[in-house]
């Protein structure tokens, strides 16, 4: 008797043991179901276009401070790279809404900030934004800057104004702004171009290659051109890139080559 009565005893604390490892195991599988599982399946937080926008208005009035000479406009990049450290340029062209960071990203998809905002979001508006086979500083023969075309006439929408003659003749530069030094690039082409990827279709480091494209652009016949500036591969290029909503497999491309640096 006492030996069954010993034998039954352990098996009773076996048992409780087991539930209790049972139990705990459960509540365990529930503090990761609610704490980590909910950062597994999370969504990214969508962007609004509208809104967007209006951050993207209250961000100029924070960082930008104005100047008569548009050489002297001065931007804070130490409270833009608090926002996101993937910017490091500013675009400013007169007579346009165009104002707003540039961003590259040196980790992510060359597309990453095509439908990414500066905090984050995903979807329209996207950023303006360059790929890494650019470098940063503007020192390359071309350098190419990508924007949506939306139909609330942000990012760069406004580059379509171009099309117009007398609008072409009277805002004839874009301005680039970074940490070191302002840009200042003279229009000289804003036409509609075929869809190939530019980077990938010119050896720009060539000087056939870089006169290829120049002669290109000039030839268009479909768009405003002005033959009198100056270009070479010494003096850069400068490519802005949008959509033409109406032909999705045209560009629609404004070219500046670099006058002035301070």
């Amino acid at each position: 008797m006492a030996g069954r009565k010993k034998t039954n005893k352990k098996t009773m604390i076996i048992i409780i043991i087991a539930a209790a490892v049972v139990l705990l195991g459960g509540a365990g599988a529930g503090m990761w179901l609610y704490f980590g599982g909910q950062n597994t399946v999370s969504e990214p937080v969508q962007a609004d276009p509208e809104e967007a926008q209006k951050d993207y208005e209250e961000m100029q009035e924070e960082v930008v401070t104005e100047n008569d000479d548009p050489m002297q406009r001065k931007i804070d990049f130490e409270a833009l790279r608090e926002i996101n450290p993937d910017v490091y340029a500013w675009i400013w062209i007169p007579g346009t809404n165009i104002d707003y960071p540039i961003l590259q990203s040196a980790v992510e998809a060359d597309d990453y900030y095509l439908n990414t905002t500066i905090d984050g979001k995903k979807g329209y508006p996207g950023s303006i934004y360059t790929e890494k086979y650019n470098s940063t500083s503007f020192t390359d023969p071309v350098t190419v800057v990508y924007g949506h075309e939306l139909k609330n006439g942000t990012m760069f929408s406004e580059l379509h104004s171009y099309t117009d003659r007398e609008f072409f003749d009277s805002y004839p530069y874009i301005y680039i702004y970074t940490p070191d030094q302002t840009l200042k690039y003279q229009i000289f082409a804003a036409v509609a171009f075929d869809d190939r990827y530019i980077l990938g279709s010119y050896n720009f480091m060539d000087v056939d290659d870089f006169q290829k494209y120049l002669d290109e652009l000039r030839s268009s016949i479909d768009g405003n051109v002005n033959q009198d500036v100056e270009v070479t591969q010494d003096t850069k290029i400068l490519t802005l890139s949008t959509c033409i909503s109406e032909y999705p497999d045209q560009r629609w491309l404004v070219n500046g080559t670099l006058a002035d640096a301070q």
